[in-house]
């Protein structure tokens, strides 16, 4: 649609109405002669069916045996005859229907000798004058081949050289033979004469309606469009930046004078932006000078920020570095204060935190290190308990060697069986002291699970703590982000701890279960050597037995040195169980003392110094979360409480003594005497 921009408004309303109309009008014009000619072609088959209904009622007259059948519709359906006359004498009866309907008629009969069906009597005729008698119809038509059917043929068909519209009913016998046939038409040239002469008064009309829509439309254009060049103009000027011009045709109620208005709001609207702009450079201009006078105010509070900024990262600093006492003394600008009192209170709850932690760990370290006293001490002794029951079975085989040369001291040797039986009671006294003692650790290993959960708390405060630094950190932004760093460090550190502390904690249990374990052997090792006193009570029924039967005292001692072997066995586990305690022992002491080292990396406030781990136990009164584990620690015994001496030694002295005199007694006491170490 581009070529209609080069028309203007007026010349493409034109030209597009123009189009409008001359389309509207030809498909008018289009359709009533479609009508037209719709009209004229059936009202043609109207005058056939007429015409036809004429033709087979005189022909029912005037022709003997002709016979028609009506439809319900008052058409022909069916003509009948048994026979045609071959020739008629005249055509009066052609010629009446030809004057009743206007139409042309024929009367077609069979010719036996050709096939062929000969017109016998027409009104049609020739070039030449002459009815058409006796011409044949034309076998190769589409006629013939829908009446030898027996079928009624309704079309448009040239007859001799002419164009008409035609209707062939068939005459048909009694056989079902077509014999001849009844036909009417109209010639073509009659129906297109009608239909021309309607479409031309059509167009004719179309035409005048046409121009006489042109002329009112293109004065009615012009008139309604004429102020529109005015209002162009104005509105030009008005893109100009001219805003003294006049808008026209304001007093119009139609929508060029709703555009002229329009147009008049744009000049006054150009107006008070012209107003609207010397306002905003005024208003720039005061702008301009607040800005200035905020700037001024914006690079003083800035310097005060970064002062403070600077003194808290100084302290942020020397807190990274594991220095506790650091403290923020000089006061923030009044906006930044709460953070200068939030991390002195940070500072200070994190020290005491860590103040406490290293208070426990190094009782912890104590403790352990007193388990690791206690435990190397019970292992020596387990050892010498060992080495005493192997002593005990070698006497026992000489024993064996001289029971045979003892009848004669069988008595004293009796005697000397029931000292042995008190020695073997006062041994399990002395296992029910180990089971006691054994007891006592397992409440200290308890006592430090405690104190590991103490840990555990103080590194998760420490976690809150540090989360809480770094929320704080989060809210002062940029001038944060060094102390989140810190405060991240501090709870990976408090990570760290409760993942030692778990260990730790982990350890201690498996010593509790080793030490349920020990505790168990024991007391295997207090029934063994209650089995030891019921056989030694047996070597003294044995030994009473000596003076009638020396074999019988071979087999008694052969039992008792069996014993002994069992008891050998026992305190060999008992001694694989202690050194397994004292190894786990040493692993706890291990990692308190690592605990204590990790702690003392920061410096808590009221130290000179860093402090380093003590791998001594620690006193008493080293600190306060200490003593409830001051009971639990392992003191060497008392006279009072000492265990006596092997029973098994001894009794090997007084076998000795008995077979050997006085002599070898006394050597045996004196030896006795000299080995009286504590056992376990």
């Amino acid at each position: 649609m581009k070529f209609l921009s080069r028309f203007g408004l007026v010349g493409t309303i034109t030209v597009v109405t123009t189009l409008i109309l001359v389309v509207s009008l030809g498909a008018v014009a289009w359709t009533i002669s479609r009508q037209v000619h719709e009209r004229v072609t059936q009202q043609a088959i109207d005058s056939q069916n007429s015409s036809l209904r004429v033709a087979a009622t005189l022909l029912e007259r005037d022709v003997p045996g002709v016979k028609v059948s009506w439809g319900r519709d008052g058409n022909v359906e069916r003509i009948s005859a048994q026979t045609l006359p071959a020739q008629f004498a005249n055509h009066d009866t052609i010629d009446s229907i030809g004057r009743m309907t206007g139409q042309t008629a024929t009367l077609f009969t069979l010719d036996e000798a050709t096939k062929g069906y000969i017109r016998r009597t027409t009104n049609i005729i020739k070039p030449d004058g002459q009815r058409a008698v006796g011409t044949p119809l034309d076998p190769t038509g589409a006629v013939y081949s829908a009446l030898v059917k027996g079928e009624t043929y309704r079309g448009q068909a040239a007859i001799l050289g002419t164009d008409y519209y035609t209707i062939y009913k068939p005459i048909i016998n009694s056989s079902g033979s077509v014999i001849g046939i009844l036909y009417a038409g109209v010639r073509v040239a009659e129906i297109a004469g009608i239909s021309d002469q309607m479409a031309q008064a059509v167009a004719i009309t179309a035409g005048i309606a046409l121009l006489v829509s042109l002329l009112l439309m293109v004065f009615i254009t012009r008139k309604t469009m004429r102020p529109i060049p005015e209002l162009t103009a104005a509105a030009s000027s008005l893109a100009d930046g001219r805003t003294d011009v006049e808008v026209p045709h304001q007093s119009l109620r139609n929508e060029i004078g709703a555009l002229a208005r329009a147009l008049e709001v744009f000049r006054e609207d150009a107006l008070k932006k012209l107003q609207l702009e010397q306002d905003a450079n005024e208003t720039r201009a005061r702008n301009d000078r607040e800005r200035a006078e905020r700037e001024a105010e914006k690079d003083a509070d800035a310097a005060n920020i970064r002062n403070c900024a600077d003194m808290l990262a100084v302290a942020m600093n020397r807190l990274s570095s594991g220095d506790l006492t650091t403290r923020i003394d000089q006061s923030f600008i009044p906006e930044l204060e709460p953070l200068r009192v939030d991390f002195n209170n940070s500072v200070n709850n994190l020290s005491l935190a860590f103040a406490r932690l290293r208070n426990e760990a190094m009782s912890v370290e104590a403790s352990g290190n007193e388990m690791r006293s206690a435990a190397g001490a019970l292992a020596s002794r387990t050892e010498q308990q060992a080495a005493s029951l192997e002593e005990t079975s070698a006497a026992l085989e000489q024993v064996t060697g001289t029971v045979r040369s003892a009848a004669d001291r069988a008595q004293q040797a009796a005697a000397l069986a029931s000292d042995a039986q008190v020695s073997t009671e006062g041994s399990s006294k002395v296992v029910a002291d180990a089971v006691s003692a054994m007891g006592r650790i397992e409440q200290a290993s308890s006592e430090i699970s405690k104190i590991i959960n103490v840990i555990d708390e103080i590194a998760f405060q420490t976690n809150l703590l540090a989360l809480n630094a770094g929320v704080e950190a989060a809210r002062a932004g940029e001038a944060g982000k060094g102390f989140a760093v810190v405060a991240q460090e501090v709870r990976e550190l408090a990570q760290r701890s409760a993942n030692a502390a778990k260990d730790i904690k982990a350890l201690i249990s498996k010593s509790g279960t080793e030490v349920a374990g020990g505790v168990r052997l024991v007391r295997e090792t207090g029934d063994a050597l209650g089995a030891i006193s019921q056989q030694v009570s047996m070597i003294n029924g044995l030994i009473a037995e000596i003076a009638t039967s020396s074999r019988e005292q071979s087999t008694g001692l052969q039992e008792i040195n069996t014993s002994v072997n069992h008891m050998d066995q026992f305190t060999q586990k008992n001694a694989a169980m202690v050194e397994e305690t004292t190894a786990v022992t040493h692993k706890l002491a291990e990692s308190a003392t690592t605990l204590v080292s990790l702690i003392a990396e920061f410096k808590v406030p009221g130290e000179a110094a860093s402090w380093a781990p003590n791998h001594q136990p620690a006193p008493a009164s080293r600190a306060p979360a200490a003593k409830p584990l001051a009971a639990s620690r392992i003191k060497p015994a008392q006279p009072s409480s000492r265990p006596v001496g092997s029973p098994a030694r001894s009794m090997m002295g007084k076998l000795a003594s008995a077979f050997t005199g006085g002599s070898s007694a006394a050597a045996a006491s004196s030896a006795s005497g000299g080995n009286n170490w504590e056992e376990f």
